[in-house]
Formats: C-alpha cells, structure tokens, sequence
C-alpha cells in the first residue's frame, strides 16, 4: 500500500510537470510533444477525448513511479540504473509512438527527439529527487 501511496503522489507530480511541459513546447514551438504523449489512437478505433488520454497517461506514470520506489526501497543497487534503463525506453518511445500513431503528428525529427528526450531526464530526475525525500 506504501508503494501505491507513494506512487501516485510522485507519479501524479512527474506525469503532470511532463504533461505541462510538452505542451508548453507545443504551444511555442511547431513539435507536437504533448500530441505524441497523449496519443493513444492507435489502441482504439474511437476517438478518446482529452481527460481520458491525460488520464491515461497519468496511470502509466504512476505505475512506474511505483515500480520503481519499491525498486529504490528493495533493491536500492539497482535503482539507479532502473531510472536510466526507463529513461532510455521512454527516449525510445518517441519514435514507437511516431510510428504507430494513426494521426499526423509533426515532430520535426531529431530535434524533437532531442527535446522529447532531455523532457524525459528531467522527469526522472524529478522522480528521483521525490524517491529520495521519502515520497
């Protein structure tokens, strides 16, 4: 219960400062960040609006918010190399869910991916930091 508790209050936090953060770029920039974070048109053949797909998204971060603090708690060795490996398959994500959406979604290549990337570090960075004080 203490891993689903600390889940959600880091995991909310995390999604949301990732969520905010693409689409602030979104709105500044022409790299559909927050698009690609929220699309999930390929698993369904209806059209979910917005509050399902941040809710969604929000449900992916905190089960890996928890994953990851029993990790911290658990086996603390690997904690840092977990937050790296899930770093890298998030980076990764940004071409996979380029690929399979069904809509177009304009990403500018590798600076997208760029950008997309260092958003990511500094999710689970933030992640980190929570898991350290004790969240």
């Amino acid at each position: 219960m203490k891993y689903l508790r600390s889940g959600i209050i880091a995991g909310g936090i995390t999604g949301m400062f990732l969520l905010i953060v693409c689409a602030i770029v979104e709105y500044l920039t022409p790299l559909e960040l927050m698009s690609l974070l929220l699309n999930v048109d390929f698993l369904t053949e209806r059209d979910l609006n917005i509050g399902i797909e941040i809710a969604l998204h929000l449900a992916v971060s905190i089960a890996i918010a928890v994953l990851l603090k029993f990790i911290f708690n658990k086996f603390p060795g690997i904690y840092i190399a977990a937050l790296i490996f899930s770093w890298v398959v998030t980076s990764m994500l940004f071409y996979l869910l380029e690929y399979l959406s069904v809509m177009t979604i304009v990403l500018h290549g590798f600076t997208g991916f760029i950008v997309w990337t260092y958003i990511h570090l500094v999710y689970f960075i933030l992640m980190f930091i929570l898991h350290k004080k004790g969240i």
